[in-house]
């Protein structure tokens, strides 16, 4: 059997995803790739992204590779044993929780806090005996074991060795991080974004909701895990999986400000305000349909209230202009209703095309036309009444039989029977009053 040589030539282009080549050649292939930040990060201090933008790699691309295929090297940069069976599965650094470097390195002064023959000694006095700092062991206490910290303080105080220190938040941080806390709470904005907006440290923040406000924390994460399950209906305005507000990014608003002021202001097409404002067109169509369906759906003449989702496959598309051009004799059909093709003439439109126009957009309105309200509210053609209308005139005001008038107006009998029965019952019931007869045709 022949066998393949299969390994990577050091000129070998790489394709942008290393996992569009075949699975036998991807490890060779990225070893060679990451080769030299592999090296700079087992030789200096620097971090994952320091090293990276250093050999033009990306971040999230060199710490899998580090986790996958070269573990020791984390194990060796956070000071732990490779040797140990929990740090073969073992995330190195959490994304959320105590790692598992911190745990080691304090394990044993939280225990400490935790045993009777510490309890004379404050947390400070603790964290000097094992070589720590004492806020540094505090933060841990506050942040992961917060129930030591209340067992602790109430044992203390049995016994009479309590030092009478101040326990929990001061009122000068309560005053502090009242706005901020309340306005984290009740929206979806960041730290970082509450901070700037109530002028407060984002570090401060972040350690006095860890310490004294943990239920809040949950439930915000509670909304992003929930934001993350409806990836499929995201919606702008409303938070995402990854925290922040499902939206577009400052940079995009302010790019297409002024088309969009346009677009909502105007009836220029969009290829008209793309050629004013310089913007592209697919960037424009993709920004609207992305962020302002709202605008389209109103843009197309539907109503819509602002909160509900707008489904743009059930609105039908037209032209802000075209409307603009059909808005006036929309308006006088609406207010005098006469035939198509005397508003067309008189507006100065093609008949078949504003019929088309009507159809389309405007059905009600097309449905009534040629169509005449009778003055007991039925709706019925306009011809038919004026061929009908001199004989029921006649029918109503005399008490001829209506098969003579019928004759004498050169009308079938049975169409004008029909026609008033269905449409004037009561014409026939006042002729039958005036003429003594209680059905139509009998003197």
């Amino acid at each position: 059997m022949k066998l393949v040589d299969r390994s990577i030539s050091p000129n070998t282009t790489f394709p942008e995803s290393i996992s569009r080549l075949p699975s036998s050649e991807r490890k060779s292939a990225a070893e060679l790739k990451y080769s030299k930040a592999v090296e700079m990060y087992a030789t200096t201090d620097m971090t994952i992204i320091e090293i990276a933008r250093l050999c033009d790699v990306s971040a999230s691309g060199l710490s899998a590779h580090l986790g996958k295929y070269h573990r020791p090297l984390l194990f060796q940069r956070y000071g732990l044993d490779p040797k140990a069976s929990l740090c073969q599965t073992l995330k190195v650094k959490p994304r959320k929780g105590q790692s598992y470097q911190c745990y080691i390195k304090y394990r044993e002064a939280i225990e400490a806090c935790s045993d009777m023959a510490y309890i004379e000694f404050n947390v400070s006095q603790i964290a000097r005996m094992f070589g720590l700092d004492g806020i540094s062991l505090s933060s841990q206490l506050h942040a992961h074991y917060p129930t030591v910290i209340d067992n602790r303080e109430m044992l203390r105080h049995q016994l009479g060795v309590a030092d009478n220190a101040q326990r929990g938040p001061r009122k000068c941080s309560q005053k502090a991080y009242a706005e901020a806390l309340d306005m984290y709470r009740g929206t979806d904005k960041t730290i970082p974004e509450v901070a700037e907006s109530c002028g407060v440290s984002p570090r401060g923040l972040t350690q006095f909701l860890r310490f004294y406000h943990k239920d809040i924390i949950e439930q915000k994460a509670e909304r992003r895990r929930q934001a993350k399950r409806k990836v499929g209906s995201r919606r702008p305005g409303h938070l995402a999986g990854n925290g922040n507000v499902y939206g577009p990014k400052p940079e995009t608003i302010a790019k297409y400000a002024p088309a969009l002021e346009l677009y909502k202001t105007t009836g220029m097409t969009i290829n008209e305000i793309v050629d004013t404002t310089g913007v592209s067109y697919a960037g424009f169509r993709g920004y609207l349909h992305q962020w302002h369906k709202g605008e389209c759906v109103r843009r197309r003449g539907y109503e819509w209230d602002g909160e509900m989702e707008p489904d743009l496959n059930k609105t039908r598309h037209y032209l802000k202009s075209v409307a603009e051009k059909y808005a006036e004799a929309i308006a006088s059909l609406k207010a005098n209703p006469r035939s198509i093709n005397a508003v067309a003439s008189e507006f100065g439109h093609n008949p078949e095309v504003f019929r088309e126009y009507l159809k389309k957009h405007e059905p009600g309105l097309a449905s009534t036309q040629g169509m005449m309200v009778l003055p007991n509210g039925r709706l019925v053609k306009r011809s038919a009444m004026e061929k009908y209308g001199a004989a029921i005139e006649d029918y109503t005001n005399s008490t001829d039989s209506l098969k003579n008038i019928a004759e004498r107006h050169g009308i079938v009998y049975t169409s004008i029977v029909n026609f008033i029965k269905r449409n004037c019952p009561e014409v026939h019931e006042l002729h039958n009053r005036t003429s003594g007869t209680d059905f139509i045709g009998r003197i």
